[in-house]
């Protein structure tokens, strides 16, 4: 039974022991980026995927000020999210939406992170935070923004 709870808790859990970043090098971006606005959104984590992760550009590297930060740019049909290591450049006519999803204290500890959600009904997480409703303050604006929607998944507690 116990063998069972670490499984299952592995799927919840915020640390991803792939790390594609580990084991091959980041491509790097390499058309034109033109960023009309973006938001800082503290210090964290750019999840991996291996079709939309890249060095994170230069372009990018000039707005960064030690944040994570989303950025849009409309003029070359481009939405990104980006750290200082990596950046995930997704183009931006795929965006549908976004979900955000909070983890509530339990046994473990409490966390959040937001995915967003792809034309081809895929999701995408963009980014995790050891807070807890870290990503609220960012719905209106996201949505507003892109003019798409952003929906919260139920909460649980992690257990």
């Amino acid at each position: 039974m116990n063998f069972f709870l670490k499984v299952l808790s592995g799927f919840f859990s915020s640390h991803d022991p792939k790390n594609i970043t580990q084991v091959e090098p980041l491509r790097k971006y390499e058309d034109d980026i033109e960023i009309i606005q973006y938001i800082e959104m503290g210090n964290n984590s750019v999840r991996d995927s291996k079709d939309h992760l890249f060095q994170t550009p230069t372009e990018v590297l000039d707005i960064l000020h030690d944040n994570t930060v989303l950025w849009i740019d409309k003029r070359n049909d481009r939405f990104g999210i980006s750290n200082h290591m990596k950046s995930l450049i997704i183009p931006l006519h795929q965006v549908k939406g976004f979900e955000i999803q909070n983890i509530l204290q339990g046994k473990g500890s409490g966390e959040s992170y937001i995915l967003v959600c792809l034309s081809n009904s895929k999701y995408l997480m963009l980014t995790t935070s050891p807070i807890t409703y870290e990503f609220d303050q960012y719905s209106d604006i996201l949505s507003k923004t892109l003019g798409v929607p952003v929906t919260f998944a139920p909460e649980f507690y992690n257990c």
